[in-house]
């Protein structure tokens, strides 16, 4: 895990590096990377190693992971959030979070789970769920992205409820850092 880590960074700096330009980096994080006592201090040394800023960066973590000991959870998010990396919960939704431990989180960002986008815009119990959530995030002051999106109609009715912030197949699919680099290239010869 610390090396899959260590390597993002490092490509994603060589590529701000390069004028690139590739956005922002999206680590998802298990609850045993978090647990070590040294995560901080390993993310804080790869900045400093690569050069990395922490505005590139923003770490997921999953919703039902929080839920173990969120005591020690928020501790340890309040520790990322003052290297001044940005956090989301990931999958939200699906984890049976507490909304009293909700508003005592230090995060960025709520991510919609894909298994309520997925028959939108026909399914009415996904949609308001869908309507529950973004009203969650507007009033807590969170961003929003939704994820797994597929298809035009999901696409627009989300950006319909002000979601403007999606990710998913209809836009990408997973690609090497190869094929990464050559799409970063041509984005920022198009635009020179």
């Amino acid at each position: 895990d610390q090396w899959v880590i260590q390597a993002a960074m490092k490509q994603f700096a060589q590529w701000y590096n390069d004028g690139l330009n590739p956005g922002l980096l999206a680590l998802n994080v298990s609850m045993k990377q978090l647990a070590d006592t040294d995560f901080c201090t390993n993310i804080q040394t790869n900045m400093e190693l690569y050069d990395f800023k922490s505005e590139w960066l923003e770490l997921e973590i999953k919703e039902g992971h929080m839920m173990n000991d969120p005591t020690d959870i928020i501790n340890k998010l309040k520790q990322i959030k003052s290297l001044g990396i940005s956090i989301s919960i990931d999958d939200f939704g699906t984890g049976y979070s507490s909304l009293s431990i909700l508003k005592r989180l230090p995060i960025n960002k709520l991510k919609i789970d894909k298994s309520f986008i997925q028959d939108i815009p026909e399914d009415e119990e996904d949609i308001a769920i869908i309507n529950s959530i973004i009203a969650l995030a507007k009033s807590l002051n969170l961003n929003l992205i939704a994820e797994g999106i597929e298809t035009l109609e999901q696409e627009q009715f989300l950006r319909s409820r002000n979601c403007t912030c999606v990710q998913g197949y209809y836009y990408f699919y997973p690609v090497s850092d190869e094929e990464l680099q050559t799409i970063l290239k041509n984005r920022k010869n198009k635009l020179t």
